[in-house]
């Protein structure tokens, strides 16, 4: 190596006429001549790592998801997820479609975590009337307008009728309501235990028909009043 070494720098010093440029050629061919970048990358090792939550887990979300049962006495199999209008029918007993001015009818449901949720905050979000059917006598607007209702949480079924004791329910709206308004009263919605949906919230819907009505324009007419509960996070 060190005979090779002058002869290779002569050749090139006389060549170019630049001997700046020259050694540093003459250096790189130094280096590899010796074998250290052979040598390095015969060594190389490679470590990947991945972002992770723990010891056994990656990163992800959580779940947070409620859902409904509007069919007294809440079998287990009435549990549903209705997030799009028209959502669960509230049965507001027989009586509902034949509603004299001054009668009230009562409507028990429940709301829970689904299995596997989160702990969930809900609201009720909005209240409107459904816009499907079309307006008519099968969804009369003179007649939404005309009812109004009141609303509790922890009210179980039997206490959600005309005879029922209100006194152990949290007003989630009070008396004489339009059908429209909404609440900003929280309802907690447990997690349940190993996967499974929480404790169900009772709730219980009354709407009233004035007595003072008597307009005879609203005989003969149905309505599809909506109301919407909103579980929100992260926000």
């Amino acid at each position: 190596m060190g005979e090779i070494m002058p002869v290779r720098a002569a050749a090139l010093s006389t060549s170019a006429g630049r001997p700046g440029k020259v050694r540093a050629l003459l250096a790189s061919g130094l280096v590899l001549g010796v074998g250290a970048a052979f040598t390095l990358a015969a060594w190389t090792d490679n470590e990947w790592v991945f972002g992770g939550a723990g010891p056994n887990d990656t990163p992800g979300t959580k779940t947070y998801a409620m859902e409904q049962n509007t069919l007294a006495p809440f079998a287990e199999e009435s549990w549903t997820h209705k997030p799009n209008p028209n959502g669960g029918g509230l049965d507001f007993t027989v009586s509902a479609a034949s509603m004299l001015p001054g009668d009230t009818v009562y409507a028990p449901f429940q709301l829970r975590a689904k299995a596997g949720s989160e702990t969930l905050t809900a609201k009720l979000t909005d209240a409107l009337q459904a816009t499907d059917p079309a307006i008519g006598n099968a969804n009369s607007t003179a007649l939404y307008n005309a009812l109004v209702y009141r609303a509790w949480t922890g009210l179980d079924a039997a206490n959600c009728s005309a005879g029922g004791d209100k006194s152990a329910g949290t007003v989630l709206v009070g008396p004489n309501k339009p059908l429209s308004q909404t609440s900003n009263v929280p309802l907690t919605l447990p997690a349940g235990d190993a996967g499974k949906a929480g404790a169900p919230v009772n709730l219980c819907f009354a709407m009233t028909l004035p007595a003072g009505i008597d307009d005879t324009s609203l005989q003969g007419k149905n309505v599809v009043p909506l109301w919407k509960f909103t579980s929100s996070v992260g926000l």
